[in-house]
This record gives structure tokens, sequence and C-alpha cells, in this order.
């Protein structure tokens, strides 16, 4: 697999998701039929991460498949656990202010998951194949 990949310490900040992108955009150039998508996945885990964990700071690591034009996208935080956050599902979404982050890497990626790391944090990764 050819590929390259980047990976940094933000600070636990709202600005982040923009840092993660741009983060991003050093990986996986605009013309990369994912890249657009990626970006709005990484900043909704980010997101996430800012809004619900502790600490201050989260890591990235964003790694892109040269060959296959995979993106494959991960935030770690230090809360290890994840919340019990609303998802669209459980209420109308006109109603909804947040909530939907979750939803999106359902829809969007074609896998996701969480990797905790013992009491320390957990990792929150998604995988995006080009199309």
């Amino acid at each position: 697999m050819t590929g390259n990949g980047a990976v940094a310490i933000l600070p636990r900040h709202p600005r982040a998701a923009a840092q993660a992108r741009r983060v991003l955009e050093e990986v996986a150039p605009a013309d990369c039929a994912v890249t657009e998508t990626a970006a709005l996945l990484l900043s909704e885990v980010v997101s996430n991460a800012v809004r619900h964990a502790e600490g201050a700071s989260i890591e990235i690591a964003v790694a892109r498949d040269e060959a296959a034009g995979g993106i494959t996208g991960a935030v770690f935080d230090t809360e290890p656990g994840m919340g019990c956050g609303a998802r669209s599902g459980d209420e109308p979404t006109d109603e909804m202010e947040t909530g939907r982050g979750l939803d999106l890497l359902e829809a969007l990626a074609e896998s996701w998951g969480v990797a905790t790391v013992g009491d320390r944090g957990k990792w929150v990764w998604f995988q995006l194949e080009a199309a």
C-alpha cells in the first residue's frame, strides 16, 4: 500500500475542527474523490471530542492510501467512554440542535468504530474508500 499520513496534537478548542481540516489538506489533495467527505467526518469527530471530552488537547491521525484513493481518520481524546448523547433516531430531527455526527459516520463512512485505550481514552476512527 502506497500512502501518506499525518498526526497532530490540537488544543481542545472550538477551532480544533478547522485545524484538523488543514492537517487533512496536507495529506489528501482537494481533487481526491473522498476528501470533502473526510473533512466533514473529521470535523464532526473532532467537534464531539471538543464538546464531550476532558483534557487540554486531542490527537488526530489521518492517512491516505494513494493507490486505492481511500482516507482513514481518527481522533483520540481522554474520555474512555462514548457518552449517551442524542442521535437523530432518539427524537424528531427538526427539534434537534446537535446529535447528527454519529449518524453522519454511519451514513457516509465505509466503516467506523471506537477503540478504547484502557482508562486513558479512546480513538474514534472512520475509513472512506474511493468511489
